[in-house]
């Protein structure tokens, strides 16, 4: 039996449920499409959901899509059931070449359910990414369950702008090292400017609005009330500097 404190705790995470209150007197402001979410249309052409929650997502938006469209359309059956989620369709077959993956890359086993279970079928991307630089298929120095590919792989493909953006959400690192990925600045810093194209001055910056949130979040996690925390939060640089574009 564990003999687990605080001090064990490395990450924490939380979400909130919106729950609805529908109003019947109004019905030509909002259809109920579920006893989960409502689709509302906000404005002439501005649609909008509220409600629900991640694991029904796909029905959010599907129901969200037959409401904008309208009742001209609504004859056509939604294709949403059928179509596969990214690096779902194929999945089996690369499930099955993991052992032969792992070793043509130098990786346990484990790495490569971890791949499989970010990516999917779109692990071949990432592959890709390291068979024209096999320096990117080594984990990151102070992060090991993650590769350098995946940094680059996140700018690349999935959109990532800050270093927030890839060591809290593209990656888990913000909850998952107990420094919150700051050992690991540097390297990531390196692979984004590359990818991204930042001078000198935004790599400090970005390393200083970085280390600026992790310290505002730590001193949130350790206030005694939510407007303390709000307060703490509000400290933080902004992700992008001032007269910055992306």
């Amino acid at each position: 039996e564990a003999d687990l404190t605080k001090d064990d705790v490395i990450g924490t995470w939380a979400g909130l449920r919106p729950l609805l209150q529908p109003d019947s007197a109004d019905e030509s402001k909002s259809t109920k499409v579920s006893r989960e979410h409502t689709v509302m249309r906000l404005a002439p052409g501005l649609t909008t959901v509220a409600g629900g929650k991640l694991t029904t997502y796909r029905v959010m938006a599907e129901d969200a899509v037959t409401f904008a469209i309208g009742e001209d359309r609504k004859h056509r059956d939604s294709l949403t059931s059928a179509v596969p989620l990214l690096g779902g369709q194929g999945y089996a077959e690369w499930a099955d070449r993991a052992q032969a993956i792992a070793e043509e890359y130098g990786w346990d086993r484990d790495r490569v359910v971890h791949l499989l279970g970010r990516y999917g079928s779109l692990l071949g991307e990432l592959l890709q990414i390291i068979d024209d630089r096999p320096d990117l298929g080594h984990p990151l120095e102070h992060a090991r369950v993650y590769l350098r590919a995946e940094i680059v792989y996140a700018a690349r493909a999935e959109g990532a702008m800050h270093l927030e953006d890839v060591l809290e959400r593209r990656t888990r690192l913000f909850y998952e090292v107990r420094d919150r990925g700051v050992e690991s600045l540097e390297e990531v810093i390196d692979l984004l400017s590359s990818e991204l194209g930042w001078d000198e001055e935004r790599r400090r910056y970005e390393e200083r609005a970085y280390r600026s949130y992790v310290e505002a979040q730590v001193s949130a996690e350790k206030s005694g009330s939510d407007a303390e925390a709000a307060e703490a939060l509000q400290a933080a640089l902004p992700a992008v500097p001032s007269g910055a574009t992306h």
